[in-house]
């Protein structure tokens, strides 16, 4: 009898290790779109100032903005700019009133294990032609209600055309 040799028939591409390569990508870049968190937007009627910082914004879940005519805090109109202009104290009542009940929330939230921890931050956009006195008591009335972290919304330096 005579030996026949096959001859060995060529290896097809082992997709395995590119699979993998591939999937460990792709858990990367989704870990790090979820690190950056849900990015904010700046109100439409707004012109935020212009800054050198260089940090991406994180995600915050309390955002005040105000504009010529309101002062608003997560998108519900709470009071008129002109009110907190002519008041002579720097506490905003009616602001004050919604953030102490959601600080309240978020230390109950956290009390119950929803949230890792109660953070205090808030994000306030303010317009750069906007009165100093007017930021001023915001921020204030901000630091009564147990925002303390508080972070401003700006455009980055060279962005101003954006």
């Amino acid at each position: 009898m005579s030996r026949i040799k096959k001859k060995a028939s060529p290896m097809g591409l082992n997709i395995t290790s590119l699979m993998d390569v591939m999937t460990i990508v792709l858990v990367f870049l989704l870990n790090l779109l979820a690190a950056e968190g849900s990015l904010m937007t700046s109100a439409s009627n707004l012109v935020l100032p212009v800054s050198a910082q260089s940090r991406s914004p994180q995600e915050v879940s309390l955002t005040i903005v105000g504009d010529e005519e309101w002062i608003m805090v997560d998108d519900q109109q709470i009071v008129k700019t002109e009110d907190v202009r002519k008041q002579d104290s720097l506490n905003v009542q009616p602001v004050l009133e919604i953030l102490l009940e959601k600080r309240e929330n978020e230390i109950r939230a956290e009390l119950m294990g929803v949230t890792e921890e109660s953070t205090g931050k808030v994000v306030v956009q303010f317009d750069k032609n906007m009165d100093y006195d007017v930021v001023t008591k915001v921020m204030a009335t901000c630091g009564y209600a147990g925002y303390n972290n508080i972070k401003f919304a700006v455009i980055r330096k060279g962005e101003e055309g954006v």
